[in-house]
This record gives structure tokens, sequence and C-alpha cells, in this order.
């Protein structure tokens, strides 16, 4: 009895730290205005790999026949943009949201196609 207290414990403390650290929960997602104004990047892509690198990560094999891999795929205001290196074009002064939308969610929002997940570009003049 007591290792399940402990192990009830252990389980409520880790995830309760998880969930109060800074950047989780639905945050961890988006990257706000007010984060993109304090970055000194000068472009959209970098600003990405300083702040949220998961965003830009290879998702890994799609099959076992092929050896093409998942990224995601950048949208900018609900259009298919391009790769993610496209980003590297983007000054972070047109930006005013990123949001990340994995695999699942990237699929279920945009199509089978997005199994890589989704970088969504929200420019400043919307």
């Amino acid at each position: 009895m007591r290792w399940r207290s402990l192990l009830v414990f252990l389980l409520v403390t880790a995830c309760h730290h998880q969930a109060s650290g800074p950047g989780y929960g639905g945050q961890r997602n988006v990257i706000t205005q007010d984060e993109i104004d304090a970055s000194t990047a000068s472009n959209v892509y970098d600003l990405i790999a300083q702040l949220r690198g998961e965003y830009l990560k290879d998702r890994g094999k799609v099959s076992i026949r092929t050896n093409q891999h998942e990224k995601a795929v950048v949208f900018l205001n609900d259009q298919e943009y391009g790769i993610l290196e496209t980003m590297r074009n983007i000054p972070i002064g047109r930006i005013s949201e990123i949001r990340y939308y994995p695999g699942t969610d990237a699929v279920n929002r945009f199509g089978a196609q997005y199994g890589g997940g989704v970088v969504m570009l929200i420019s400043r003049n919307n």
C-alpha cells in the first residue's frame, strides 16, 4: 500500500511541475507577438529555432517502404506557403503570431498530407 501512495505522489508531483513550467500547456504551441517582439532573431526560422526548436524537427520516416521523412509544412494566413526553410526569407516584423499544429491536429484540420505538422504564421496585416 505504501508504494502505491508513493507512486501516486510522484506522478502528481511530476505532472504538476511539467504543467506549471513556462511555455507549457496551450501556450507551448503558440509564439505570441510579445515573444516575437522580444526576440533578436532576424527571420522567422531563426526565431522558431531559438524559442521552440521542436517545431522544426523531422518526425521520422513516414513508411518502412520509403526513405521519405515528415517535416512540418508552413502556412501563412491559412494558405500553404512552403517548406520550413522558406521561413528564412520572412522577417519577424511581418508576423504577429506563430501556431504549431502537431501531426494529428494538423491532419484533422488541414488533411492527411500534413502528418508532419503545420507551422501557421499569422501576418501583422490581418
